[in-house]
């Protein structure tokens, strides 16, 4: 090899090892681990609608996933609770469930005179449960009872329902974030589409009002007043976040801001061993010279 080559070989080999090792560093750093989670979980739970009327039939469909046979698991549902005590929606069943995914189906009516029964319009909660030997699984629905038919309001979901709309990738649903702009770039869901609470009158033709439209503020309170403004533009599928992405984060559910879209620059310590490195290759380079 040349001698005036090697020197510059050298430096150019020493900085491509620092940035190797410090990019294979930042790769690891960002690697989430892996989980575990192998036990029972409730993949899906809904109905056939999220609004009924007086005297409908309401389909319940539920997903529950095993990861392995087991006997006797001990199914629930329940919701639609009156004023009364009652549940209009009551299942109970101990099912063997197989390997992977288990469907079950099953049909309630609800009463024919909402008001005799004590329902009053409104949100209702209908909650699952999953429950074998000492393990228990969870998850909830919400459904919207009109008072009269063909009238629209908002369906109020629990984070928890959010999340499982959200993780279903669904083209059919549009998830509105109507914070600020500065509260938005702080911290987000991912996926949200930014429309503050200020702009919305004005920019609500930019909503497809055929979609699901899952509405969340900073704590809930600006995302009902949200709802019932696209409800009067047209949009008949609309889904308030209960509590907002306070009540998301507090739940440990996983937000995004817009400095992590930005590539990670190299930290101190890499800064610092380029620096060193370089020193060193300098340090050769002399020595190479002195000897020569």
């Amino acid at each position: 090899m040349n001698h005036k080559l090697f020197p510059v070989v050298l430096t150019v080999i020493v900085l491509l090892s620092a940035f190797a090792s410090a990019g294979m560093q930042n790769a690891f750093a960002s690697t989430p681990p892996a989980s575990a989670d192998d036990g029972i979980k409730i993949v899906s739970f809904s109905t056939d609608k999220d609004v009924y009327t007086a005297r409908e039939e309401m389909n319940i469909f539920l997903s529950v996933y095993s990861p392995e046979n087991i006997s006797n698991a001990l199914i629930k549902v329940s919701g639609v609770k009156s004023t009364k005590g009652v549940y209009y929606v009551s299942y109970s069943s101990k099912q063997n469930l197989t390997a992977g995914k288990n469907n079950v189906t099953f049909t309630k009516k609800l009463p024919s005179c909402s008001k005799c029964a004590g329902i009053s319009q409104g949100t209702y909660v209908i909650g699952a449960s999953v429950t074998y030997d000492d393990e228990v699984v969870t998850a909830t629905h919400s459904i919207a009872i009109m008072s009269e038919p063909n009238q629209i309001i908002p369906v109020d979901i629990a984070v928890e329902e959010a999340k499982r709309m959200i993780d279903s990738e669904s083209e059919d649903l549009i998830l509105l974030d109507v914070r600020t702009e500065e509260e938005y770039d702080s911290g987000h869901i991912e996926g949200a589409l930014l429309i503050p609470m200020s702009e919305l009158s004005n920019r609500t033709e930019e909503l497809n009002t055929s979609k699901k439209i899952v509405v969340y503020s900073a704590n809930g309170s600006n995302s009902t007043i949200a709802c019932d403004m696209l409800i009067k533009n047209g949009s008949e599928r609309v889904y308030n976040v209960l509590g907002g992405i306070n009540i998301w984060e507090e739940c440990g559910y996983p937000i995004v801001s817009t400095a992590t879209s930005i590539p990670e620059q190299p930290g101190f310590e890499a800064i610092f061993a380029i620096a060193v490195l370089l020193a060193v290759a300098f340090w050769v380079r002399r020595r190479w010279v002195s000897f020569k």
